[in-house]
C-alpha cells in the first residue's frame, strides 16, 4: 500500500477511529525510537518542499533529535549557501565538499547519540542531483572527478539510513513556497526570477529528484525503505494525513502496532 492509498482508506474512517489509530501508532514508534531500538531516518527533496518542517516536526512528535540545514541561524551553514549561490560553478565543487563533511559531521554526531535522530538532506542529493546538474551548467572535469573520489572516499563512513522519506512535488509548488519563505539567500538567486521552463533550476533538480530512488537504487548506495510523500495534496497539519505517514513509516520499520 502507498501512502496515498493509505490516506484514501482513512479518509471514509470516522473520527473517533483515527484518533485511536493515531494513539496506537505514536504510542509504538516513539517506544520503539526513543527506548527500544536506536534509528536514523533522513527526508529528502526539492528546494521549498518543506523538508526542515517534516523533519522537526516528526522529531518532536517522536523524541528524535533533529538535525536541519540551518541556514537561518547558523553563520556557517549561511555563508556555505550564500557562497554556493553567488556563482554555482565558480564556488560548486568547495561548496558540495563543505557540505560533505557538514552533513557527515551531523549524521556522525548523530550516530552516537542514545536515541534516534532524524536529519534533514544527505549527500546522496548533492552527489546525484546538485553535482550532475552543475556539470550540466559547466561544472570542469576535473572537479567533477575530484568530488567523485570524496564522494566514493567518504561513503563508508556515513551511518546507514533506516528510512528515507522522498518528499515530490511540482516544480510550480516548490516555487512558490521558496517564494513565500523569502529567505535571503534564496530571495538574492535566479530562485525568485524568470518563467518556469525547463531550464529553471528548481525544474532541472526537480526532474532529478523524482528519479533519485531509482538511482539510488541502481547506484547501491540505499537499498532501505523509501516513503514517497506527495507534497502537492499532502498536508502536514491534516491529521488523518499524517496518522497514514506515520502507519507507513512503523510498516517501513517492521514495528508492531497494538
Amino acid at each position: 500500500m502507498t501512502l496515498a492509498e493509505r490516506i484514501k482508506e482513512l479518509e471514509i474512517l470516522p473520527d473517533a477511529d483515527i484518533i485511536k489509530r493515531t494513539i496506537q501508532v505514536e504510542a509504538a514508534m516513539r517506544e520503539s525510537l526513543t527506548k527500544k531500538r536506536r534509528r536514523l531516518l533522513a527526508v529528502e527533496g526539492n528546494i521549498g518542499t518543506g523538508k526542515s518542517t517534516l523533519a522537526e516536526f516528526l522529531g518532536v512528535r517522536l523524541g528524535m533529535t533533529t538535525y536541519v540545514e540551518d541556514v537561518e541561524n547558523d553563520p556557517y551553514w549561511r555563508g556555505t549557501i550564500e557562497q554556493f549561490y553567488k556563482d554555482r560553478i565558480k564556488f560548486g565543487a568547495s561548496t558540495q565538499l563543505a557540505l560533505l563533511h557538514m552533513r557527515r559531521a551531523q549524521l556522525e554526531e548523530a550516530y552516537h547519540l542514545p536515541g534516534s535522530a532524524i536529519v534533514d538532506r544527505t549527500y546522496w542529493a548533492d552527489r546525484f542531483i546538485f553535482v550532475p546538474t552543475l556539470v550540466e551548467g559547466g561544472l570542469p572535469k576535473k572537479e567533477l572527478d575530484l568530488l567523485e573520489e570524496e564522494y566514493k572516499k567518504f561513503a563508508n563512513e556515513f551511518p546507514p539510513i533506516d528510512l528515507l522519506l522522498l518528499l515530490t512535488c511540482r516544480p510550480e509548488v516548490s516555487y512558490e513556497r521558496v517564494n513565500q519563505r523569502r529567505r535571503a539567500v534564496e530571495m538574492a538567486t535566479d530562485l525568485k526570477e524568470g518563467k518556469l521552463n525547463k531550464d529553471h533550476y528548481l525544474v532541472k533538480i526537480g526532474k532529478r529528484y523524482d528519479a533519485l530512488a531509482d538511482t539510488l537504487r541502481e547506484t547501491g548506495v540505499y537499498t532501505g525503505p523509501c516513503i514517497k510523500v506527495d507534497y502537492d495534496t499532502f498536508r502536514i497539519t491534516e491529521g488523518r494525513h499524517m496518522t497514514a505517514l506515520l502507519e507507513e513509516m512503523a510498516l517501513a520499520l517492521n514495528l508492531k502496532i497494538k
